[in-house]
């Protein structure tokens, strides 16, 4: 018997498959956030090679050369919706990661967010955010 997916698990679904293709960024576990606003995905975003200003504020290593997935998930959001608008979304994170080196599947890992994106997401008035934690649980796609 098959039940029908809740809104929360298709985006983690979604989510987790962006984590998973965007293979992460050097030597960082892939990461992968969606902002939802009105139970719509509309933005998502990974850990990108280039940092941005907001990655400059408190909380932030001062050498800080990558923009996380949560940042790049808002800024893309900011294209779509005002920062009005964006108060009244969810954030959600997932991780992934390999449960031994060797191993060619994915588990979920702690996706809470850092310091430095704890900010930026109270900053733009962010109140419901969902995190994956670590797992022993192999996903499976089929």
């Amino acid at each position: 018997m098959k039940f029908r997916l809740t809104m929360a698990s298709r985006i983690t679904q979604m989510l987790t498959r962006l984590a998973i293709e965007s293979g992460g960024y050097g030597q960082r576990v892939p990461m992968a956030a969606g902002v939802v606003y009105k139970r719509h995905l509309i933005a998502t975003g990974t850990n990108q090679p280039k940092t941005h200003p907001l990655m400059m504020s408190e909380g932030y290593r001062k050498d800080q050369l990558f923009r996380h997935a949560e940042v790049d998930a808002i800024l893309n959001a900011l294209r779509l919706i005002t920062a009005e608008q964006l108060k009244q979304c969810e954030l959600h994170i997932v991780r992934v990661k390999r449960p031994c080196t060797a191993s060619k599947r994915w588990v979920y890992g702690l996706a809470k967010p850092c310091a430095g994106c704890t900010n930026i997401i109270e900053n733009y008035g962010i109140k419901k955010v969902f995190w994956t934690e670590d797992e022993s649980k192999v996903l499976d796609f089929s």
